[in-house]
This record gives C-alpha cells, sequence and structure tokens, in this order.
C-alpha cells in the first residue's frame, strides 16, 4: 500500500518536548515492524520487517525509495555505514548481510550464529562490524577482509544479548537477558560488567554526554504475571539512566506495561530533557528527567499493538515510531 497521511488517526496534541503531529502513515510492509534506523544526516530510514523486507524511505516525503528481500526471515536489526553507502541487517535467519544501498545487492554474507541476531552495528569508521543475539554471543566481522569467519568472538554473556553500541573504535557495550551491561576496551583487554539485575532489552546512549550517562531498559521477559498485572514492582518494566562512570542509577521511570516482551521502544527526548517509551497497547509514555513524573496528557495512543521502535531525529524536529500493527509513523513539531 502507498504511504498516506496522517488524517483519520488518533489526534495527538501538540507536545513541545518533542515531535507529536502525525503527518505521515508509512504502511507498505505486509507484517510486524521490528526495527527503523535513520542515515547518517536523518534525511532516509531503513526499516525492518517480520514480512522478511526491508525498506528505504524519505520520511518527510512518506515516500518507499527501495526494497531489499533476501532474508528468510523476520528482519530484528539494522546498522548504516557512516558513508550512507552500505548497511547491514540481521533477525531470524541467523546471518548477517551486508548490502549495497544503490543497488540493492547483497555484497556478503556473515554466518556462525546459532540462534537469532538481535542487534548488528558498525565501529565509527565502519571497518569493524558487531553482531549479537539469542545464543549468547558477541561477533566481530572485519569490514576489509574476505574472511568468512569472526575476527573475534565474545563470550561472557549467559543469556541472550539483546543490544550493542560501538561509540568508539576500540569499544563495544552490549546489554543482556543476564541482567548485565558489558563494556569492552579491546585495545587494553579490559572488560566492565555493571550488573542492573533484571533483563536488559535496549540501551542508549547520551546524545550530549555518551561519555558519562546511558538509558537502560529492562523488562521481565515473557512472565504471564505482567499480563495478569501481578507484578510485584520492584519487577515491573523499567527505564532507567545510569552514570558510565560509576555505576550508580541517576533516575529510575515505570508504570508502562510491555506485556513481557523482549523488543519494545524506548529512547531519550531531544535535548534529554525527557524519557520515551512505548507499551503493549500502542501508547507512548513520557516522564521528566529531573523528577521522573509523567509528562502532561501521556499516556498517548498513537498505535494500534505494541510500538517497537522510536527515533528521534538529531535536529529533534521529527520523530518516527514502528509498531507490530505493521505501519510507521512520522511525526513532526
Amino acid at each position: 500500500m502507498a504511504p498516506s497521511r496522517g488524517d483519520g488517526d488518533v489526534p495527538s496534541p501538540l507536545d513541545p518536548s518533542y515531535p507529536s503531529k502525525l503527518v505521515q502513515t508509512l504502511d507498505s510492509h505486509t507484517g510486524p515492524v521490528n526495527v527503523v534506523k535513520y542515515n547518517h544526516g536523518a534525511k532516509y530510514l531503513l526499516s525492518g520487517s517480520s514480512d522478511r523486507s526491508i525498506r528505504l524511505w524519505n520520511p518527510s516525503l512518506g515516500k518507499e525509495i527501495k526494497c531489499y528481500n533476501g532474508h528468510a526471515q523476520e528482519v530484528l536489526a539494522l546498522d548504516i555505514t557512516h558513508d550512507n553507502a552500505k548497511f547491514a541487517s540481521s533477525g531470524g535467519d541467523r546471518a548477517v548481510f551486508l548490502w549495497d544501498v544503490p543497488t540493492g545487492s547483497v555484497i556478503r554474507r556473515m554466518q556462525g550464529h546459532f540462534g537469532k541476531i538481535n542487534a548488528v552495528g558498525f565501529s565509527p569508521d565502519s571497518q569493524v562490524l558487531a553482531s549479537a543475539g539469542f545464543d549468547a554471543k558477541v561477533m566481530l566481522w572485519d569490514m576489509r577482509a574476505s574472511s568468512r569467519d569472526p575476527l573475534q568472538t565474545l563470550k561472557e554473556a549467559s543469556s541472550t544479548v539483546s543490544s550493542l553500541i560501538l561509540p568508539s573504535s576500540p569499544q563495544i557495550i552490549t546489554s543482556s537477558h543476564d541482567g548485565f551491561l558489558r563494556t569492552y576496551d579491546l585495545r587494553f583487554g579490559l572488560l566492565t560488567e555493571d550488573l542492573i539485575g533484571q533483563p536488559i532489552s535496549s540501551i542508549k546512549l547520551s546524545n550530549s554526554n555518551p561519555e558519562e550517562s546511558i538509558l537502560i531498559s529492562t523488562t521481565p521477559i515473557g512472565s504471564s504475571e505482567e499480563a495478569k498485572g501481578e507484578m510485584k514492582e520492584e519487577d515491573k518494566p523499567k527505564l532507567r539512566i545510569f552514570d558510565r562512570k560509576d555505576g550508580s542509577c541517576l533516575q529510575t521511570f515505570s508504570g508502562h506495561d510491555t506485556g513481557g516482551l523482549a523488543r519494545w521502544a524506548m529512547g531519550w527526548g531531544y535535548g534529554e530533557s525527557t524519557v520515551l517509551a512505548g507499551d503493549r497497547e500502542g501508547r507512548i509514555w513520557g516522564w521528566n528527567v529531573l523528577d521522573a513524573k509523567s509528562l502532561p496528557s501521556h499516556p498517548k495512543q498513537v498505535h494500534k499493538k505494541q510500538i517497537t521502535c522510536l527515533e528521534i531525529n538529531p535536529r529533534g524536529k521529527e520523530m518516527i515510531t514502528s509498531s507490530l500493527d505493521g505501519t510507521i509513523k512520522v511525526w513532526h513539531k
């Protein structure tokens, strides 16, 4: 289907803390949308879906530019090289694909994982690609070599690795369902482990102070008790800001219900005065960072099903949300 305007969708009053005026609904995918990712420069958008396709969009215009097909199962993760010429994808078929953006061809296919691959990420110079997933392993791939084997495999996690970030060339930050946040400094062979306690579903560094703060989402994965509302307060889903230097928790946000699902949206608001999260009913929750209080008129209904991803344009004037309802929505100030 062609992208449609926001007319007829649930109205959302303007909120100054993040873009909240619906301007486009992108609905070409025929299955749940699991991941969306801005390119560098944030002019274009990639999306990956359970329909096994990856689509390139101009979100502001609501136009699909290209469709990439090749995965045998759901697409769960995407990352883009700094020059925007290539991107990596992974998912349920246990393989990492390296794509050429203009031609849509697969340049390389990397195999070695023994389960779903939840995360992929390039180093800042795009010379190393990391992948991680259900087998609790993080594999590093040399983008300059033609070898079929990974450059290195990190095996410290004891459960699913849910997310990873490569903020600088020798450093890798990973989160796992075993409740640990791990920071590797490969140059010096150092590993720092911070026990968060609950299974970690996602991590995002502060944009303004990446060396100092990190936003961490935790959730009791697959718990039927949560759906019944029987969970103890300390076991419910949470967003927390941690100090990266001393490991202390600076702020905690809660109230949203993720239904025990492993994938749900969260992120920093523009300027990092707020944090945002999606819930299983398709609502956006927002909190003030200073006092952890909910933003006025929140939560807001914006999708029909679980929100899987939330990305705010670095300039703060556009936000993208994706959902299990199969749609991607574009929000402007």
